[in-house]
């Protein structure tokens, strides 16, 4: 083989092992920023698991609809919608993320007897902490009878703990809370 067909081979060696390199460094590595937009790596988040799990019957009543992901994921962003052939939850406004940054509940009542269906991240609000939007997903259920009428209840149901609850609470007792000005004469 002739030096300069070595050369050429070597050289073609070397940019495919950098190639090889660059392309696992981008898939493990952070997002990069190129010309302004944020390039997330590896795969895009996905559910998980769920309460209920996707195809079961659950008891009507109170339920802590609980969505798990498999990455961390950012608390300001949810999407959840109604598919057209099933019924859907009255459901709080917003979700609560759990301390694991992958799980997020959401306090609903279902009524008995009766099939359930969402869109999860339809409209891509699910996103991991970098950005990036979780694949959406369906998940359809059932309800049997009417059984879970308390929130603690509804929790234990879904494998979660008081420390659990779907209901944000304010982190200082005096925000949120209304002050009356005294009136006058009193």
């Amino acid at each position: 083989m002739s030096s300069s067909a070595m050369r050429k081979r070597l050289v073609i060696t070397v940019l495919g092992l950098g190639l090889l390199v660059a392309g696992a460094a981008f898939a493990a590595g952070p997002p990069t920023q190129v010309a302004g937009v944020v390039i997330s790596s590896g795969p895009a988040p996905r559910m998980a698991a769920s309460f209920p799990a996707e195809g079961s019957t659950v008891p009507g009543g109170v339920l802590v609809l609980k969505l798990v992901f498999d990455q961390p994921m950012a608390a300001d962003g949810w999407s959840y919608e109604k598919l057209s052939d099933a019924a859907f939850p009255d459901c709080l406004g917003k979700p609560r993320m759990l301390a694991d940054k992958r799980t997020f509940v959401l306090l609903c009542t279902i009524a008995p007897d009766q099939a359930y269906g969402l869109k999860i991240n339809a409209a891509g609000d699910f996103k991991n902490a970098d950005g990036r939007s979780a694949a959406p997903a369906e998940l359809r259920f059932k309800t049997g009878d009417a059984g879970v009428f308390n929130v603690p209840d509804a929790l234990s149901q879904a494998g979660l703990s008081a420390a659990d609850e779907p209901v944000m609470r304010w982190p200082d007792p005096d925000v949120g809370k209304t002050t009356l000005a005294s009136q006058p004469g009193n």
